[in-house]
């Protein structure tokens, strides 16, 4: 029997599933090459442009230009040159960790760029193609426990192809056509950098050296972005983005309850609320102040004591 993979998700109902996927075999391929085929005259008779032409047809809608050219250059050439600065050394660890923050926001900024551009890809007659062909990959390599197609016709798969267990088993063999890396992210050069030297955690988020997660300036957050604090037992709280404590709602918290002033500068009580009695004043003690006599010499009153005066 051919090596399959088990695919255990949930059909649309949320009810467990168990399928397989196995690898195509000559024959499966020729019958996918067939549906690109026909998908690729289809879509060309429909008027989809060639794959060549979409640069062309971008620009003329206005959704690539010269500028986005050079911005797209641009983040090519410094991720690069940047590769190279950290497989290089020979630089401080911080300024090291800069490069690194700088290739993360560089690639984010690139698969924005060209986000659109890959979505209008998958229109072109090339795109369309490829997308019949691995669809009916999927359908025919797709199995149930006993061997056989789970679908009976490529339509009935095509109209449950959202299936969360489809989704994975299309997931399953892109990875294993395609040579797709799940751990794609995880294994770029700045990533492999920042977790080697455990400034990341598993999810690489940045972390501090107690492995609290932190922003690119050094403030906590926690695991949904919000800025947060510690006490001196430990115990975190919220913040705002400068450190002020506020609630889980964001409402700014104070140990006393906000003091408001008229005009005269006296403050205002709150309506409804009976104001605080003032402390009593404590009473001044003053201390009494004690005088001390001088004494007066006693007179000589011998000749002895005349003497030795």
């Amino acid at each position: 029997m051919a090596k399959r993979i088990e695919i255990k998700g949930k059909d649309k109902d949320g009810n467990d599933k168990t399928a397989y996927i196995v690898l195509p075999d000559a024959q499966i391929n020729k019958e996918a090459q067939l549906v690109y085929n026909r998908s690729f005259r289809d879509a060309l008779d429909s008027g989809a442009i060639l794959r060549q032409k979409l640069g062309d047809v971008m620009e003329e809608q206005g959704l690539w230009d010269g500028e986005k050219e050079a911005q797209h250059y641009d983040l090519i050439t410094n991720i690069s040159e940047w590769e190279k600065e950290l497989s290089a050394g020979g630089i401080k660890l911080e300024e090291a960790k800069g490069i690194a923050i700088r290739m993360r926001r560089a690639r984010i900024a690139f698969r924005t760029l060209v986000a659109q551009k890959t979505s209008m890809d998958s229109n072109t007659v090339e795109g369309q193609a490829d997308n019949s062909r691995f669809a009916y990959l999927v359908y025919a390599c797709l199995k149930n426990d006993d061997g056989k197609r789970i679908f009976e016709s490529f339509e009935e798969y095509e109209n449950a192809d959202a299936e969360p267990y489809v989704v994975e088993a299309a997931s399953a063999l892109a990875k294993n056509l395609y040579g797709l890396d799940p751990d794609y992210d995880k294994n770029l050069p700045e990533n492999t950098f920042l977790k080697k030297y455990e400034l990341v955690d598993e999810e690489l988020h940045l972390v501090d050296d107690e492995g609290r997660k932190v922003d690119v300036a050094g403030r906590y957050v926690d695991e949904d972005g919000r800025y947060i604090e510690f006490d001196d037992d430990g115990v975190k709280y919220f913040v705002d983005y400068e450190g002020r404590k506020v609630d889980e709602d964001g409402n700014y918290v104070s140990d006393e309850e906000p003091v408001f002033l008229d005009d005269k500068g006296k403050p205002v009580p709150i309506p409804g609320k009976e104001p605080e009695p003032k402390p009593a004043a404590k009473k001044k003690v003053v201390a009494k102040k004690t005088t001390t006599k001088k004494r007066t010499p006693k007179k000589a009153t011998t000749e002895k004591e005349i003497s030795q005066g």
